[in-house]
């Protein structure tokens, strides 16, 4: 119940009560009744004069609680760091399964005690402590590190409730820790598209079932930049767990976008079966240069003397760029068999670069190929530059560029 003396009268006439909606209708009779003894434009300036001043009032009342909160939140962190943060250390960075127990014991609190800490508090102390340690954490500990805290449910709560996606998508790939199937699912097909390949990505992580469901469903989709080390990432998971990884020559047969079929080809060295990895040096043809590209440098990081042939056979039709990779392959592969297709494509190329990587190839390719390497040297060609460069680079390094 509001008391408001009846203005009307004297001051020390009657009083009027007012409840509720009445004591807004009051405060409207009484500014209309100010405002009609001025102009319309008067009044008019008055209303906007008003209302700007209690936007302002509002955004500045706002501003200091974001202020306020942000300041708690950040003095919430720093207790939390100089509380737990070594704990946590020393157990992330064990490289055996840490009992629940033992856990407890190492921070000094029990799973009750670490839940009554706000859970997005915990969630920055873990981020910032994967961030910085990479891939010194042992997942098995972190990951059951954020069921003691509470933080899988803290980040779980805010899928169910739709607050923050992204960034609690980004959050839990970053950690990694798993969370259900079904808080996931709903954003999987999402009409935001980097909400959308954000779940996507990380359901393999996620499911047990199909964890490679989507990427055989977007096999012909474009992907981001950050896709690539997610993708290898996701197959070393499952490597590592024992589980199968499907067959990635058959994904990059079937897929008709360049970048995601490079992106399975340059898997194959890390995942693939023997026989998919010879079966690499058909994309040495390829139309895509792409295509091409990963191919060679598969190749090379498969180091199969076997491939050597193809990649000297396919030389002449490819792009100056995958000469030049081609090059870099078969030194890598490193025979000792070809020193003079290096010498020859050293005498044949018009590129510079070219040149360039094959005499640095000649130079490194063992006791033939730095005797070849001088002799072109002797030969007075007008390459000087590049034979001193290499030579430069051997006495710095220890190696040729």
């Amino acid at each position: 119940m509001l008391a408001i003396p009846y203005t009307l009268a004297s001051v020390t006439g009657p009083t009027a009560y007012f409840y509720g909606w009445q004591v807004l209708e009051y405060v409207r009779y009484l500014a209309d009744a100010y405002l009609k003894q001025f102009p319309w434009q008067v009044q008019m300036s008055l209303i906007i004069i008003t209302i700007s001043s209690l936007s302002i009032f509002i955004l500045y009342a706002l501003f200091f609680q974001r202020i306020i909160r942000r300041s708690s939140r950040n003095r919430a962190l720093q207790k939390c760091r100089e509380r737990y943060e070594e704990a946590f250390r020393t157990i992330l960075l064990t490289k055996e399964k840490m009992p629940q127990e033992e856990m407890e014991y190492v921070a000094g609190a029990d799973e009750a005690e670490l839940r009554m800490t706000n859970g997005d508090v915990f969630t920055q102390l873990l981020v910032s402590l994967r961030l910085e340690m990479a891939d010194d954490v042992y997942i098995p500990n972190m990951q059951r590190l954020c069921n003691i805290t509470g933080v899988k449910n803290f980040l779980e709560a805010k899928l169910v409730k739709n607050r923050d996606v992204e960034q609690t998508l980004q959050v839990l790939m970053t950690l990694p820790i798993r969370v259900s199937e079904g808080a996931l699912a709903p954003y999987t097909d999402n009409k935001n598209l980097r909400i959308r390949e954000l779940a996507r990505s990380y359901f393999g992580f996620c499911s047990k079932t199909e964890p490679f469901h989507f990427v055989t469903e977007d096999v012909n989709k474009s992907f981001n930049l950050w896709y690539p080390p997610i993708f290898h990432r996701l197959c070393s998971w499952h490597r590592a767990k024992g589980h199968p990884i499907p067959q990635l020559l058959a994904l990059a047969r079937r897929s008709d976008n360049d970048a995601r079929k490079a992106l399975f080809i340059s898997e194959i060295p890390y995942w693939g079966t023997k026989d998919e990895k010879t079966g690499i040096c058909q994309f040495l043809t390829s139309s895509s240069p792409k295509c091409r590209s990963a191919a060679i440098q598969a190749l090379a990081l498969i180091g199969d003397p076997a491939s050597e042939a193809e990649l000297v056979k396919n030389y002449s039709i490819q792009f100056p760029t995958a000469k030049r990779e081609t090059l870099l392959a078969i030194a890598k592969i490193n025979t000792g068999r070809q020193t003079e297709f290096f010498r020859q494509a050293y005498l044949n190329s018009t590129s510079h670069s070219t040149r360039a990587v094959a005499l640095s190839c000649l130079f490194n390719y063992g006791e033939s190929g730095r005797q070849v390497f001088y002799e072109l040297r002797r030969a007075g060609l007008d390459d000087s530059r590049f034979f001193e460069q290499i030579i430069s680079a051997e006495e710095m390094y220890g190696e040729g560029i």
